[in-house]
């Protein structure tokens, strides 16, 4: 089994004689925060790895020597196996306590989401007082979900955002397709009523709230959505780092890659 790394594409690619043309270049150097994972997974000399861009391609590579500055790669030929799932499926998340929504995040992209939208919602408990600490808490969240991506050998990485307000999180759930929302006070529709009444969608949207869920205020102006169907989960309350990963599987499974057909 070969262990995944991810390189930049400007550190992995060269122009080649066509000037629109990217060729990935025939040696490269993996960073020094590399060097104590491949240290700890016991890779030497001459081990295959693979290299990805964290956009779509990935290449099978062999390791070369390795010291404290950085670790020498021979990128060998691209891999043409595709494991990206066939559906974009962008999951809007409350923000939730402690480490909730790491484990959101890195279940989620084992799962194949595309993109992640944290939310800050007028039940969110979590305060973000600052811009930068904003970007602290996105950069851990994109590190995260860079490790899960390489862990279940993803070739796209998906984004996290920064953190927005619900308001602003509306402005870009309109532009899907589909908008899927679990809420407890929804007793009728389900997934069954989901599946004969949608087929096939080009790209969903998921929007879960945070610990005390969704207010009725924001549901009435999720209301407003086009594309947009609630649902209940059941007659159990699922805590704020299940829903998401429930409703997420059931997408992967309806209209993703899943069910395990072709």
């Amino acid at each position: 089994m070969s262990h995944w790394f991810m390189l930049s594409p400007e550190k992995l690619y060269r122009k080649g004689n066509n000037e629109e043309s990217i060729i990935p270049r025939e040696n490269v150097i993996l960073q020094p925060e590399n060097v104590a994972h491949i240290r700890a997974l016991r890779l030497s000399q001459g081990d295959g790895i693979v290299i990805t861009d964290g956009q779509g391609r990935a290449f099978k590579a062999c390791l070369g020597s390795v010291d404290r500055r950085g670790a020498k790669v021979r990128i060998l030929c691209e891999l043409k196996r595709q494991v990206e799932p066939p559906l974009d499926v962008i999951l809007f998340v409350g923000i939730s306590k402690g480490e909730k929504t790491e484990r959101i995040v890195r279940q989620s992209v084992e799962l194949g989401v595309r993109k992640i939208v944290p939310v800050l919602t007028g039940r969110t408990v979590v305060r973000i007082a600052t811009e930068e600490k904003g970007k602290r808490r996105t950069r851990r969240w994109q590190n995260i979900a860079i490790s899960a991506a390489l862990q279940c050998r993803r070739s796209v990485v998906p984004e996290v955002l920064l953190p927005l307000s619900f308001e602003e999180a509306l402005g870009l759930m309109r532009e899907s397709e589909l908008v899927i929302v679990p809420w407890e006070e929804e007793k009728k529709r389900g997934f069954g009523t989901l599946a004969e009444n949608i087929k096939n969608p080009s790209s969903v949207s998921i929007f879960t709230g945070p610990e005390g869920g969704i207010s009725l205020r924001e549901m009435e102006k999720l209301r407003e959505i086009p594309g947009l169907f609630e649902i209940t989960l059941g007659p159990r309350i699922l805590r704020a780092e299940t829903a998401p990963l429930a409703v997420l599987s059931v997408v992967m499974f309806l209209w993703g890659d899943l069910s395990g057909k072709g």
